[in-house]
């Protein structure tokens, strides 16, 4: 056994706070717990602080450079998952369209469960980012401990309804024959993974808080390798592998995730590791948690529970959305996918940003650097759109040609061509409110987005939807005009928050967790 400290009993609130913490950018300048940052609201030399002035909103290099480092890997990870959902879709669609109809069923009740389980990598990343914050590793420890616990316990249960109800789903979604077979296995073959797909997002959260978002992209792009490989050779016996057939690409996704999970707690066994996450040995003196606690389970449910709801609820806008462009015929809803596919792609960026100021504005909090707060989410936001207005621009002039890489059919080609065209004002105001969001659930209120994206959605985007695309007849390029109006709403309403600076009274104190510390590694 190393040498640790002996055997003491620890109260958190008065725990002496170790200088082993790393921390990025500003917060890992100094060895000694952060003292609360003067804000820009103050008087510097008798001159009041313009926050948004230049150098205000740009921040400094370091800071800049925390945001982009702890953004690009997430972007990464994003393209590749993209990627291998498309590569799932061509090799499934080559097994015939009983499997590809059933293989979409199934992958509708997939995502409800994943937006349910992704809670769990939401929750660890703020209870991780404002424990570094606070240079606390023992509440690291705990956060991730209970969201390993937690997110294991959840999904156990969501597999086994899942495989009672799977056929009966089926049929519920309009599954019929071939389609409802092809479907069934297909679902209860995918809930099989939901075990080690919920581990991955617990330990990629983690890692994410505590300023580390690079290992869980190489363990992104280790799962999607073999997923690629795995769904190609499973489904058609090729490579030395079994012919499986519909259950192939399942099969593969599963056995990478578990190869994934493995890689990310192998990482967390080295001291190179974030200090507070390191399990083994070389864990944190003290750190427990594995058994399920009351208080945390509470505080998982507090910022977790509003993240699920508004992923829901967007779901199920894309859902009801497409039934009614559905009724004004097969070409409007083709060219609704080819629009959103190709948004989507362009989302990406400010997704990573969204991730990364999470992150960052967590730690900030957790050593109560309130200048660190706004500053963050500001460089992030003018971040954002800027490559949102840069897309905006591309999308005016080659709206036709992104169309035409999806189709050859020209009225489709047309439609969606408008569809891309209606969205270029609203693309800004996406990356926007994504980041503004991402700031405010770093502070760990998580609760006010949620209330305000669903009230939008179905008060504002659905109605304008309906109003725009079908009672005017403008199409699907009234039903992405209707995204604008509602993004609008939301940046006026986001904007209104953050500004509030609620965040400045949070309460993010010791996590909860009545322990006797022992050695490490015992």
């Amino acid at each position: 056994m190393p040498t640790t400290p002996s055997s003491t009993t620890v109260m958190r609130d008065q725990e002496t706070v170790p200088a082993e913490i790393p921390l990025v950018g500003n917060l890992a300048t100094t060895g000694r717990p952060h003292a609360p940052a003067v804000t820009t609201d103050q008087h510097t030399a008798g001159q009041p602080t313009n926050r948004w002035a230049l150098g205000a909103v740009l921040g400094d290099r370091a800071l800049r450079g925390d945001v982009i480092r702890l953004a690009w890997p997430v972007v990464v990870e994003q393209l590749l998952a993209t990627s291998v959902g498309l590569v799932d879709v061509a090799v499934i669609g080559r097994l015939g369209s009983a499997s590809l109809a059933g293989s979409g069923l199934g992958l509708q009740i997939i995502m409800v469960a994943i937006s349910a389980l992704s809670a769990f990598g939401i929750g660890t990343t703020i209870l991780v980012a404002q424990a570094t914050g606070r240079r606390d590793p023992l509440g690291s420890a705990t956060a991730l401990r209970q969201g390993l616990t937690l997110g294991t316990a959840l999904s156990v249960i969501l597999t086994i309804v899942g495989l009672l109800v799977a056929a009966p789903l089926m049929a519920f979604l309009g599954g019929t024959g071939d389609v409802a077979a092809m479907g069934t296995i297909f679902l209860q073959v995918s809930l099989l993974g939901m075990v080690p797909l919920t581990l991955q997002f617990a330990l990629g959260g983690a890692m994410r808080g505590a300023g580390n978002s690079r290992t869980p992209m190489v363990a992104g792009a280790l799962v999607n390798v073999i997923n690629i490989v795995g769904a190609y050779g499973l489904a058609f016996g090729e490579l030395g592998m079994p012919n499986l057939g519909i259950a192939g690409p399942p099969v593969a996704a599963n056995v990478s995730r578990v190869v994934g999970v493995i890689y990310l707690l192998a990482v967390l066994t080295l001291a190179s590791a974030p200090a507070g996450l390191r399990i083994g040995r070389l864990a944190p003196a003290g750190a427990s948690g594995w058994r399920p606690s009351a208080a945390l389970t509470r505080q998982f449910v507090r910022l977790s529970l509003p993240s699920v709801i508004e992923q829901l609820s967007f779901s199920f806008l894309f859902l009801v959305m497409g039934r009614l462009l559905l009724t004004l015929g097969t070409t409007v809803f083709a060219a609704q996918r080819i629009t959103f596919s190709a948004g989507g792609v362009t989302w990406l960026p400010a997704i990573g940003l969204a991730t990364a100021t999470t992150a960052l504005v967590g730690q900030a909090i957790g050593a109560k650097d309130f200048d660190r707060v706004r500053a963050v989410t500001r460089f992030s936001q003018l971040l954002g759109v800027i490559w949102m207005v840069c897309i905006g621009v591309i999308f005016a002039f080659t709206a036709r040609l992104v169309a035409g890489a999806f189709t050859t059919d020209d009225v489709i080609v047309e439609a969606a061509a408008g569809g891309l065209y209606a969205f270029v004002p609203a693309l800004p105001l996406f990356a926007y409110n994504m980041i503004t969001s991402g700031a405010l659930r770093g502070t760990g209120d998580t609760t006010f987005p949620m209330i305000n994206q669903v009230t939008t959605t179905w008060c504002v985007t659905m109605p304008c939807v309906w109003i725009f695309s079908t009672y005017l007849g403008w199409g699907l390029m009234g039903a992405c005009l209707a995204f604008a109006v509602s993004s609008s709403i939301n940046c006026a309403v986001l904007t209104y928050r953050f500004g509030r600076e609620y965040w400045r009274t949070r309460t993010t104190g010791p996590t909860i967790v009545p322990v006797v510390f022992t050695h490490a590694g015992e």
